[in-house]
Order: C-alpha cells, then sequence, then structure tokens
C-alpha cells in the first residue's frame, strides 16, 4: 500500500486520496490538485488486485499526462499499471484500434489524419465559396452522440458549410482516414452498439480519473460513463476540475452540474473540495469574487496570504497587446 509522509498533504487533499467512493472533486487554483491527483494514482496503483488491472488518468493535455506520470514515478511507483493521456489516446489505444472491426466505417483499417492535412483538405473545399467568405476558419465541427455540429456563429454560412464538410467527409472515409472529433465520435458508436466492449473495459479499469472536467466535451462525457457505467459504480471515479477555470466552451467544453453527472454515470458522486488556496494572497482572491461564474469557494492559506497586492486596472491595453504589456511588468 503506498504510504506518504505525515503533513506532506492536508487533510481536504487526504480525504480525497482515501475516499473510497466515486467523487466530484472541486480544486480551486493553487490548491496542489496536480499533488494530490499524483498521490491518488500512486494510491490506487498500490490497490490493484490483478496484473490485467490498470489505473486510467485522462488528461487535457499530453504535457500534464507527462508531468503526472513523472511525479508518480518519482514517488517511487512503479506505473506498469497506469495508462495515462488525452481522451482521444484514450479512445485510440482502448476502442478503435482493438475494436474497430465493430465500426462500418472503419472496419477496413483507417489512419488519423493531422490537424495540418485537415486544414488543407478543408481550405481547397472552400475556394468555390469565396464570395461568401466563407474560410477554414469557419469549418469547424463539434461531434455529439448523435451526429457532427457546425460551430460556426453566422447561421448564413451553415448551408454551403454543410456542403463543404459533407465533401470533407467523403474525402475522408474515401481515404480511410478520421480526424479528431471523429475518433470520439466512432468510439462512443463502438461503445454503444457493443455494450460487451464497455464491459470489458469496465473490469480492466477499476478506477478511472478525469482531470479539467470543467473543459470536457458532452461527448467525452457520454464515452466515459459507457464504461463506468455499465458494471453498476463498482468501477470508480474520480472527476476533478474547477467550474470558474471553464475556457475551452467554444470547443464545446463545459463542467457537467453534479446532478446531471450522476444521471448519465448511475452512481452517486461524493462532493469533496480543495478550497485553500497557496498561491495568492487575499486580496488577490477577494477579487476573483467579482468574476466567478460559480460561487466555489476559496481561501488564502500560503505563506503570502498576507502580501500587500496591488491591484490596478489598465484601460488602454487592448487584448492584442496584453502578452507584451505582462512581459513589461516588472515583478518585485
Amino acid at each position: 500500500m503506498f504510504i506518504w509522509e505525515k503533513d506532506s498533504i492536508n487533510k481536504e487533499q487526504e480525504d480525497a486520496i482515501l475516499e473510497n467512493n466515486s467523487v466530484l472533486l472541486i480544486a480551486c487554483p493553487g490548491s496542489g490538485k496536480t499533488r494530490t491527483l499524483t498521490f491518488k494514482i500512486a494510491y490506487e496503483l498500490s490497490r490493484l488486485k490483478s496484473d490485467k488491472e490498470f489505473v486510467i488518468a485522462i488528461t487535457y493535455t499530453n504535457r500534464a499526462s507527462d508531468e503526472i506520470k513523472e511525479r508518480v514515478e518519482l514517488l517511487g511507483v512503479d506505473t506498469t499499471q497506469l495508462w495515462i493521456g488525452t481522451i482521444h489516446s484514450f479512445c485510440m489505444e482502448w476502442i478503435l484500434k482493438p475494436y474497430h472491426l465493430y465500426s462500418e466505417r472503419l472496419k477496413n483499417g483507417f489512419k488519423v489524419i493531422n490537424s495540418f492535412d485537415s486544414e488543407k483538405i478543408l481550405t481547397e473545399l472552400c475556394e468555390p465559396y469565396k464570395k461568401e467568405k466563407i474560410t477554414y476558419y469557419d469549418c469547424g465541427i463539434l461531434a455529439k452522440t448523435d451526429n457532427f455540429y457546425l460551430t460556426c456563429l453566422d447561421t448564413k454560412k451553415h448551408n454551403s458549410l454543410q456542403k463543404i464538410l459533407a465533401e470533407y467527409f467523403n474525402i475522408l472515409e474515401k481515404n480511410r482516414q478520421i480526424d479528431f472529433e471523429q475518433i470520439l465520435f466512432y468510439a462512443y458508436k463502438i461503445l454503444k452498439s457493443k455494450p460487451v466492449i464497455a464491459n470489458i473495459l469496465s473490469k480492466l479499469f477499476p478506477f478511472i480519473l478525469i482531470d479539467e472536467y470543467q473543459d470536457t466535451k458532452e461527448i467525452q462525457y457520454h464515452i466515459i460513463s459507457k464504461i463506468l457505467s455499465i458494471n453498476k459504480g463498482t468501477s470508480k471515479t474520480l472527476i476533478v476540475g474547477d467550474p470558474n477555470q471553464s475556457i475551452y466552451d467554444s470547443l464545446g467544453g463545459y463542467p457537467m452540474p453534479k446532478d446531471e453527472l450522476e444521471k448519465l454515470l448511475g452512481f452517486e458522486l461524493t462532493p469533496l473540495s480543495l478550497d485553500k488556496n497557496y498561491r495568492s494572497s487575499s486580496a488577490i482572491i477577494s477579487y476573483f469574487d467579482y468574476y466567478k461564474t460559480f460561487e466555489t469557494p476559496i481561501v488564502a492559506f500560503g505563506n503570502g496570504k498576507n502580501y500587500p497586492s496591488s491591484i490596478t486596472f489598465n484601460s488602454s491595453v487592448s487584448v492584442d497587446d496584453l502578452i507584451e504589456e505582462l512581459a513589461s511588468i516588472n515583478i518585485v
């Protein structure tokens, strides 16, 4: 069993690590979330009962995956039975590669098209629509459980965009290619049409961690829930994030409310929080209250909690010049 040194984590972090039930963990900025996730993964790895079981950790970026895995290894824990990566990597590794024969679209083989080649195809397809001022940047799509949806806000362009995307999908199918949104779409379709696959995966994964849930897409929630719900909560999950840090709503990411998550999963989630901020002063945290969209608590708890921070507002700096402005500020 993985054991940590006394006082290496606080009580909130320890509660999240030792909780045996599935958890929805709200972690404010600077609360030691990554440390908590690292210890939780190490703890769950030490509890595996078979060498055929895996702890799964789904992160938003590959960089986050690398950092967390490295931290777990630095704790001296064997990571042979840890799989960590993005949702797209998860779908490829555990669903599409081993089970693509169950998909009519993928059964004859497929390869994933990169964003550069996808842009090249769409740019060429947009050429006949120059008069409508349609470009590649209008061609965004969002995979949902039933179909693909346009993300372009200009509805006047939608008819033409539907034609462009129909051609795009035909080209990909002819070349036996899929793009990143199709990875999610076909992974979900396989799990939905073949529940036995979800059942197999649920037995392999006694614990699934989902990081940055506030930026998770609807179809991603459905993919994971297909696996977790089929054994009625025997496999546990830790869903962690901060609704106030949701920044990818334009890409379809959003923090699904707890009651909706529970309905989708088919079992209850224990609500826990990490609300001690070790990074910012009380002044900054109080000022942040004006920008909160969710009433999640944040308490200044670090050594600099009483630091006399100076908060100013510069109305002359445009968003285009923001990076340069921040770089020019002297931090004392």
